[in-house]
């Protein structure tokens, strides 16, 4: 099966948020049964420097071939000229309200080729706001036809719900398939683990919705000495020059330092490094970045809003309230307290937790099955 994914930021780039994680995962996941081609834009979103070591035409990474196009390029006639040079059998796309989703929706109406939509949380209450700007698009969509027979990948109840409410979809045009995590090139576990110390780390987008200022304020009522280390693209100088005021106020006994930003391909062995993940996040759809700690036994700390509540049955795991805060400060202490037999058991447990939740054997048929019947369907 060829799928022809078009979507505004890919890798390299490291401020796209979690869609290049969920395509790049795809990819991997479906390699032996898909051949996968992405067509994008050339540089990092709010830079216009195109990126280093790519090339003209098709990009190898190994599980997918990657296009890379400036600005100019990145329309409606090239599309069209890619879609004529593969012959795709499928156009997966990534979020309702992307550049690209009417010149492709058009295409996919004259080529007679099937669509599979991954709204991406895009049409979740806690994002589907500005509605004067966005119910108008949607009215578009549906009165020139273009969402007639398009296939949509849900990633909770609450998306699938809302995909057949706003966009009056037909459920069985509305696929649940969980978003794939990142596989890691091992799961060795390996724990240097002082009691009364601890390190603790942040990994995503220095932006409000990250909350990393309420995880700065839960350190300063904990016991003992504990290094904290954030990584993540700055993108909102104004939030961080506040995160910065806080870390200069912290007690003599909590150290934090930004080291900057990551490539993906980087996450798993830091992740390996650290004895917890302090996440307070105000919401994730999915939260690509916790599945990525879990996958190799890193315990996390996380907030209720986020699909992974359950880590909270497992010993190594707190999914808290962000009313709670002090449901936090216990947390990170008992991590803290932590020797290194009690952490080695929090990672074991971690694993565990992970691949029963993670069945990735059947994952990969949902998802095959799930664009193997958008494509029969149009045949």
């Amino acid at each position: 099966m060829k799928v022809l994914i078009i979507m505004g930021g890919f890798f390299p780039g490291q401020k796209f948020g979690g869609p290049p994680v969920s395509v790049d995962n795809f990819c991997s996941l479906l390699k032996d049964e898909c051949d996968c081609f992405i067509v994008t834009s050339n540089h990092d979103m709010d830079n216009n420097n195109v990126y280093p070591n790519i090339h003209s035409g098709w990009n190898d990474r190994g599980n997918c071939k990657v296009l890379y196009l400036s600005d100019k390029e990145y329309r409606y006639k090239k599309f069209e000229a890619v879609i004529k040079e593969i012959s795709p059998d499928i156009i997966y796309l990534q979020g309702l309200f992307q550049y690209c989703v009417i010149p492709c929706l058009r295409l996919a109406k004259k080529y007679n080729i099937s669509v599979m939509l991954a709204p991406r949380g895009e049409l979740c209450s806690g994002a589907f706001k500005k509605k004067y700007k966005k119910i108008p698009y949607i009215v578009f969509l549906r009165t020139f036809n273009l969402l007639k027979n398009v296939h949509f990948q849900s990633t909770s109840d609450e998306e699938s719900e809302a995909i057949q409410k706003i966009l009056a979809v037909d459920k069985e045009r509305v696929h649940f398939m969980t978003n794939i995590p990142s596989i890691p090139k091992d799961r060795n576990i390996y724990v240097d683990k002082k009691e009364g110390e601890a390190r603790l780390i942040f990994i995503s987008r220095i932006v409000p919705k990250k909350n990393l200022h309420m995880a700065l304020n839960y350190l300063h009522n904990v016991k003992g000495k504990v290094t904290f280390d954030i990584y993540g693209s700055l993108e909102d100088e104004q939030y961080w020059s506040e995160c910065r005021k806080k870390i200069a106020g912290l007690p003599e006994n909590i150290k934090v330092e930004y080291k900057g930003s990551i490539s993906h391909d980087e996450v798993h062995d830091t992740f390996k490094r650290y004895d917890a993940f302090l996440f307070p996040t105000l919401s994730e759809n999915f939260g690509h970045v916790i599945a990525e700690a879990l996958m190799v036994g890193c315990p996390v700390i996380i907030s209720d809003q986020t699909p992974w509540t359950d880590v909270n049955n497992i010993e190594g795991g707190w999914s808290i309230a962000l009313e709670n805060p002090k449901e936090f400060i216990e947390a990170i202490q008992i991590i803290v307290n932590a020797n290194c037999e009690q952490e080695k058991i929090y990672k074991k447990h971690i694993l565990n937790y992970i691949e029963k939740k993670l069945n990735l054997t059947e994952l990969k048929e949902l998802y095959y099955n799930g664009f193997e019947n958008a494509v029969v369907e149009r045949r």
